[in-house]
C-alpha cells in the first residue's frame, strides 16, 4: 500500500494550507451552484461560504445555523415592511424601523440572529427593479447555497485534520507527562510546581479530546468501527496522566532516606520506561503524519523492554509504579498492538 511522500504528508498537515484549500472550494462550489440557478445576486452564496467554511466541521455548522436561521428571521420579518411599502405607501424609513426596531431587540438577546438584520437591510433598502417579495427569498436561497457549500467541503475536503490533530497533542501530552515525572525525580521541587505541569497535560489532554470529538462528526460512521485507536486514545492518555501524578505524588513523599536507586525507579526513568514513553510519542507524532498501520511490529519489542514490575523497597512506590506500567502497557498495546499473535508459526 502507498504511502504520502514526505513533502505531501507535510502540506496536508499545515492547517493555513488545509484551509485555504477548503476556502477555494467552497467559494468554487458556491459559484457554480449560483450559475446553475441563476441568482440574481451571486456574490451573496460566494460571501456566505467564506465566513461558513472554518477549520472544524463544529464551527462549520454553528457558523452555517446562525446564517441560516438568521436569514430565515430577516426575510420573514421582512414582508412587513414590504407590503406596507406596496400596498400602504408609507415611506420608507418608517415601514423600516417598524420592523427594525424588534428585530435588533432579538439580536441583542440573541446575537447568533445577527444575519437577520443584514437581510431586512438588503431586502428594504437595497433597491430592486424586480419583484420585491423575490428579494428576501433569493436571499435566503443565496445563503442556503453558501451554507451548503461551506457544510460540504468542511465534510470532504481534508476531513481528518481532527484526527492529525488528535494525534499530535497526544504526543505533547505524553512529553508533557515524562517531563513532569522527570521533574519529579529530583525532589527539590515544590508540589505546586508539579501541579502546574499537571494542568498544562490536562489542557494538552482537552484538545485530544475536543479533536476526538471533531473527529466522530467527519464521518457518517461511528469513529468507534472506523477508528478504534483514535476513539480509544484520549482515555489511555488520561489515565496515563492520573498515574503519573500519583506518582510525583509518592516520590515528593519519600523518606529522605530514600536512596538514590529507589529515586530512579519510582521517577520511571529506566531505560525500558523511557524507551516506552519516547515509543508513545514517536507513534502519536507518525500517525498525525499519515497512517502508518505497520509499528505492531516493533510494538512487542518495546513491552518486551518494560520492566516488569518495580522492584524499590518503597511499598507505596511499588504499587503506584506498578499501577502507571499496567497502564503504559495498554496504551502501547493501543497504539500497536502485540504482534506475537500475528507471526505466522516457523515452518518446520
Amino acid at each position: 500500500m502507498g504511502r504520502y511522500c514526505p513533502w505531501l504528508a507535510r502540506w496536508l498537515s499545515n492547517a493555513t494550507v488545509c484551509q485555504t484549500v477548503r476556502l477555494l472550494s467552497a467559494v468554487g462550489v458556491a459559484g457554480f451552484v449560483a450559475w446553475l440557478t441563476n441568482l440574481q445576486e451571486p456574490g451573496w452564496a460566494l460571501i456566505t461560504s467564506v465566513i461558513v467554511t472554518q477549520n472544524s466541521i463544529t464551527d462549520t455548522i454553528s457558523k452555517g445555523r446562525d446564517q441560516l436561521v438568521g436569514t430565515l428571521i430577516g426575510a420573514t420579518v421582512s414582508i412587513v415592511p414590504i407590503t406596507l411599502l406596496m400596498f400602504a405607501h408609507w415611506p420608507v424609513w418608517m415601514a423600516f424601523t417598524l420592523a427594525f426596531v424588534p428585530l435588533a431587540i432579538l439580536v441583542s438577546w440573541k446575537p447568533e440572529a445577527r444575519m437577520g438584520v443584514v437581510t431586512l437591510m438588503v431586502a428594504i433598502l437595497f433597491p430592486t427593479d424586480n419583484d420585491p417579495y423575490l428579494r428576501p427569498i433569493e436571499r435566503v436561497l443565496a445563503i442556503l447555497i453558501g451554507v451548503g457549500a461551506g457544510t460540504l467541503v468542511t465534510y470532504v475536503v481534508l476531513h481528518e485534520q481532527a484526527r492529525r490533530d488528535a494525534f499530535r497533542n497526544a504526543a505533547l501530552t505524553v512529553r508533557q507527562i515524562v517531563a513532569m515525572l522527570q521533574k519529579a525525580r529530583t525532589g527539590h521541587v515544590e508540589w505546586s510546581v508539579i501541579q502546574d505541569m499537571n494542568d498544562e497535560c490536562a489542557a494538552s489532554l482537552r484538545k485530544v479530546q475536543a479533536a476526538l470529538e471533531e473527529a466522530r462528526r467527519e464521518h457518517w460512521r461511528p469513529l468507534d468501527e472506523r477508528d478504534p485507536m483514535l476513539a480509544r486514545l484520549p482515555a489511555r492518555i488520561r489515565q496515563l496522566q492520573m498515574d503519573a501524578l500519583v506518582v510525583a505524588r509518592a516520590i515528593l513523599v519519600l523518606p529522605q532516606s530514600a536512596t538514590v536507586e529507589e529515586l530512579e525507579h519510582a521517577a520511571s526513568v529506566r531505560a525500558g520506561m523511557l524507551r516506552g514513553f519516547q515509543w508513545i510519542i514517536q507513534r502519536c507524532e507518525s500517525e498525525a503524519v499519515a497512517r502508518t498501520g505497520d509499528e505492531y511490529r516493533i510494538a512487542a519489542e518495546v513491552m518486551a523492554a518494560l520492566p516488569v514490575e518495580n522492584d524499590t523497597t518503597d511499598p507505596i512506590i511499588r504499587f503506584v509504579v506498578g499501577i502507571l506500567l499496567t497502564d503504559l502497557r495498554q496504551l502501547i498495546q493501543l497504539l500497536g498492538e502485540d504482534d506475537a499473535e500475528r507471526t505466522p508459526p516457523a515452518t518446520r
